[in-house]
């Protein structure tokens, strides 16, 4: 009788870097703050306790491929590898505008009321007719000028 095991029933060794096993994922996992570099640091803590990528993307609910990078990324950055970027989001809708003039105008219409509220659809309206920047939502003129340092 001839037995053919298959990759299901006898895992593939998995080649992890030497200094793999020095780390603590488990305790860096206590101290990361953001949760999504939190889980990458518990995935390779099973790794370290000798689970399967097939069983920690089971454990943590991530795809077979995420665990696969998050293992490559180690290897090629260490540690800085597996912590959350950057992201760059979407590009500013006064990104092409001169943020001193629009700050100018902002309090010359301030001034213009005596003292009195300028409103964020009358900043709206300002931004829509002099900047050509039009915003379909008053959050987005907040979120302007929180940027520019007047909210």
């Amino acid at each position: 009788m001839i037995i053919f095991f298959t990759n299901k029933t006898m895992p593939k060794r998995i080649q992890l870097p030497d200094d793999f096993y020095k780390h603590d994922f488990k305790q860096l996992a206590k101290i990361e703050k953001h949760p999504r570099t939190r889980i990458r640091f518990i995935g390779l803590s099973h790794i370290q306790n000798g689970k399967s990528y097939e069983q920690v993307a089971q454990y943590l609910l991530q795809s077979l491929s995420a665990v696969k990078q998050w293992v490559r990324h180690y290897k090629d950055e260490g540690i800085d590898g597996l912590k959350e970027k950057q992201r760059s989001g979407r590009p500013s809708k006064a990104r092409n505008q001169n943020h001193t003039k629009l700050l100018q105008s902002i309090l010359a219409m301030q001034n213009d009321k005596n003292g009195g509220r300028v409103r964020l659809k009358d900043i709206q309206n300002m931004l829509a007719k002099d900047f050509n920047i039009h915003y379909q939502n008053i959050n987005g003129v907040h979120y302007l000028l929180t940027k520019l340092g007047l909210s």
